[in-house]
């Protein structure tokens, strides 16, 4: 166990990084599913999904710059730090149950810390996942900015795939539909991020 820590996956896994975490998590996962749900996934799922989640991760961390490595005790440098505070924000937010297949969406425009300009949630039924919750959020939110008429707005979430697939990084086939749909609307805008 000590010695597989620091294997490295070889080409064409796309893993860059360790991978005994990612199993690891995989199946403490399987373990609480068979223990909670009285479910069981057979041994290629739990790999599958170790291998999945690993490259996910990988895809996810961007490549760090040679010579770039911020000195200890300083602040990393956000790129929000000096946006303009005159262009709204939305932030959105899902909430899913996996026993009802339902989701609760969320979203709120502001245009500076104290300002909140519209907010609004709903419940949706028939939510196949939480991405998929995700999605129809961010979609919620964005409809709501074009009725508010602003010319600029900036798309707040925490959903990194979402994010990817909007981005046209990563095609996912269940938000496929519901991505077009925010690209589409955000057509609507003559700034948008």
């Amino acid at each position: 166990m000590i010695a597989f820590r620091k294997c490295i996956c070889l080409p064409p896994s796309g893993i860059t990084g360790a991978i005994l975490p990612w199993i690891c998590w995989s199946l403490w996962i399987e373990r609480n599913t068979l223990i909670f749900e009285d479910r069981h996934i057979s041994h290629e799922e739990v790999a599958t999904k170790g291998i999945q989640l690993a490259r996910e991760w990988c895809a996810a961390q961007k490549p760090k710059e040679k010579g770039s490595k911020p000195s200890p005790g300083s602040v990393p440098h956000k790129a929000n730090q000096h946006a303009d505070p005159q262009i709204p924000i939305c932030r959105s937010d899902a909430a899913w149950d996996k026993s009802t297949k339902k989701a609760g969406l969320a979203w709120i425009i502001t245009k500076d810390q104290t300002n909140t300009k519209k907010q609004g949630a709903i419940t949706q039924e028939f939510v196949a996942s939480p991405l998929v919750a995700e999605a129809l959020a961010l979609r919620l939110g964005i409809i709501a900015a074009v009725n508010l008429d602003l010319l600029k707005i900036k798309m707040l979430s925490d959903n990194q795939t979402l994010i990817r697939a909007i981005k046209n990084d990563i095609q996912i086939k269940e938000i496929y539909g519901i991505v077009k749909d925010i690209q589409q609307i955000a057509s609507a805008f003559v700034d948008i991020s």
